[in-house]
């Protein structure tokens, strides 16, 4: 009898870390030159936020363009210092397939992010929630504003931490570029 009670706990202890080791594996791993930035997010795995509508959106996956990915909160300055240049960067870019901007809220609820969204007349599609950071965690997001920049097979072009200067053409330029280095 105590043989099989000790053969239980062994496979339950077994059981218990290969599903933690699985769950684990589902986050694609660091890149080392960037920092703390997820390498490549064709990787596989669930990294998801939560879209306008209530569904959710899995951000792993080969985007096919370039991706930008920007973390912010309507609390931090910087994030809504450079906001409007990058909402006219986003609408420039809304017809053309190159680059897709998805702006990722890290606040607790919709309420105030619908509400700023309406006044600053921020498309609904383009903003998303990641109201306990679980996913910004796991990319390593740390301050806001926080952007990474996928290519279009997945993998980190570009990761910047604190605001970035939206309206200087350089910037745009060198985003587009994140999409033709690809071909």
């Amino acid at each position: 009898m105590k043989q099989r009670k000790a053969f239980a706990a062994v496979l339950v202890v077994a059981a218990a870390a290969i599903g933690y080791e699985m769950i684990r594996s589902l986050t694609p791993a660091s890149h080392p030159d960037h920092d703390h930035a997820l390498e490549s997010i064709d990787a596989g795995g669930f990294l998801r936020v939560q879209s306008w509508d209530g569904k959710t959106r899995n951000l792993v996956g080969r985007p096919g363009h370039v991706l930008v990915l920007h973390w912010f909160t309507l609390d931090s300055q910087p994030a809504m210092a450079e906001m409007p240049a990058l909402l006219d960067f986003a609408r420039a870019q809304s017809t053309s397939p190159q680059v897709e901007i998805v702006l990722i809220a890290a606040e607790t609820s919709w309420d105030r992010l619908r509400t700023w969204a309406n006044e600053a007349g921020v498309p609904g599609k383009l903003v998303y929630l990641d109201p306990d950071l679980s996913t910004g965690r796991n990319f390593g997001v740390q301050r806001f504003p926080e952007t990474l920049i996928y290519d279009p097979s997945g993998r980190i072009a570009h990761q910047a931490r604190g605001a970035m200067d939206w309206a200087a053409p350089a910037v745009r330029e060198q985003v587009l570029a994140f999409g033709e280095d690809t071909k």
